[in-house]
């Protein structure tokens, strides 16, 4: 379960520092190789938090955070080049720079890439007067986004998960492009393989509905 507490002192070049527990106690010691976020600490922080300590040693946070959903930027875990003046998470080397938006450009790309054969056909359908397959996709790709918040949420405070078949549900009834969204978003579910597989197994099978429809007359799909 996590915990709240201020960061009561911080010393940023040997990345570590302690937490004053909101509801009392003794301090805890916290390492930048547990904080997760978009940016380093600083003292007077609010943080959450949850404790590992073995007997005899003194209370440590096993992870930590700033309170509130943020991106995971793995750069605030690594030790500040030039300690004279304030880290922040444009820190990184030019090429590291360079390279991010390139990642993040070839997204997008493959985001639209895989939305333009589903937004052709729902187009199409809406053009005759069916408009309930481009609201599906709407209603239930923004349901999926919540609901991975929520499971991100819940994983990081210890709390009941959503079960991973109603998330792969909502994929496979039209929800995948929200889910697609927020596993980048959130970094969720994107490591895990088995979860991975299927997931764009539903990608694909919608893919093969929307060629059947569009490019190859309904040859295999009938209705």
């Amino acid at each position: 379960m996590e915990l709240r507490g201020t960061l009561k002192s911080w010393n940023d070049e040997k990345g570590f520092g302690f937490i004053v527990p909101q509801a009392g106690g003794p301090q805890v010691f916290v390492h930048v190789s547990a904080m997760r976020g978009e940016r380093r600490p600083r003292p007077g922080d609010t943080v959450l938090y949850t404790v590992s300590s073995e007997s005899g040693e003194r209370p440590r946070a096993s992870h930590a955070r700033l309170p509130g959903l943020s991106l995971d930027d793995p750069a605030i875990r690594q030790k500040p080049r030039n300690t004279a003046k304030p880290v922040t998470r444009y820190s990184a080397s030019p090429a590291r720079t360079t390279r991010r938006p390139l990642h993040l450009q070839l997204k997008l790309t493959l985001f639209v890439l895989l939305c333009l054969l589903p937004a052709g056909g729902v187009a199409q359908l809406a053009w005759r007067g069916s408009f309930w397959p481009a609201a599906a996709y709407l209603l239930l790709s923004v349901l999926a986004f919540l609901l991975y918040g929520i499971d991100k949420r819940r994983a990081l405070s210890g709390g009941r998960r959503t079960p991973e078949n109603t998330l792969h549900l909502i994929e496979l009834l039209g929800g995948w492009p929200g889910a697609l969204i927020a596993q980048q978003a959130f970094r969720h579910k994107t490591r895990k393989l088995s979860y991975q597989l299927l997931f764009w197994l539903i990608v694909l099978l919608h893919q093969a509905f929307w060629i059947d429809w569009l490019l190859l007359g309904r040859r295999f799909i009938p209705f």
